[in-house]
């Protein structure tokens, strides 16, 4: 009885979901713009941006950094 347990629980691991991963959409902006003093509720607590700050996403960070290393070096 333990043995046939144990196997319908590792074979139902197994099946599929029928969700898709190409089918999620799922919000994140590029830019996340936080002013100074606003306080931020996150998962850990309260977060209260001293100065004015810019958030990029990993995606947008990528290619603002591929844009300023492969810049063009202008003549001279």
């Amino acid at each position: 009885m333990a043995i046939m347990i144990l196997v319908i629980g590792l074979t139902s691991c197994g099946t599929s979901s029928s969700t898709k991963s190409g089918t999620l959409n799922i919000y994140q902006p590029s830019i996340l713009s936080l002013a100074a003093g606003t306080p931020i509720q996150s998962k850990k607590g309260i977060y209260t941006p001293q100065t004015d700050e810019v958030w990029h996403s990993d995606a947008r960070f990528r290619k603002l950094e591929r844009q300023l290393y492969f810049k063009p070096i202008s003549d001279k």
